[in-house]
């Protein structure tokens, strides 16, 4: 009995682990989607770094393809410009980093109509909310 204790220990020990590291890293909210492509942005890496720019990790979901391409992007809300600073791509299901890859040189444009204008008015959205510093 003494063995089995131990072995439901350790298991769950294990899943706590490996759940903490994925999910405490992340706080995926849906921003918008685009047929069967979904955008989320995580609430938890959104930083204020002026008035007008902000970061934050960005999260295409692709269901078709069972894929996951997670960006760290930098948004000028007042030039309509997002810059991909790094990005990975991995299996939407396992969580499974394929690859990762570089970040854009420069930023580029969006229109009103364009999913990062969806994204940057939920990352605003998402702001509003939160309380004032002072």
């Amino acid at each position: 009995m003494q063995h089995f204790s131990i072995g439901g220990l350790l298991v769950a020990l294990v899943l706590c682990l490996s759940l903490s590291t994925c999910e405490a890293a992340e706080d995926m909210r849906f921003a918008d989607a685009d047929g069967d492509t979904g955008y989320y942005v995580d609430a938890a890496s959104i930083t204020r770094l002026s008035d007008v720019e902000r970061e934050a990790g960005v999260a295409v979901v692709k269901a078709t393809e069972n894929r996951r391409l997670l960006y760290r992007i930098r948004f000028n809300r007042q030039m309509r410009t997002y810059q991909i600073l790094s990005g990975q791509v991995g299996v939407y299901d396992t969580k499974e980093v394929l690859r990762t890859t570089p970040g854009m040189a420069a930023p580029q444009a969006y229109t009103p109509t364009s999913p990062m204008q969806s994204i940057e008015d939920f990352i605003e959205e998402l702001l509003a909310k939160q309380p004032k510093a002072t």
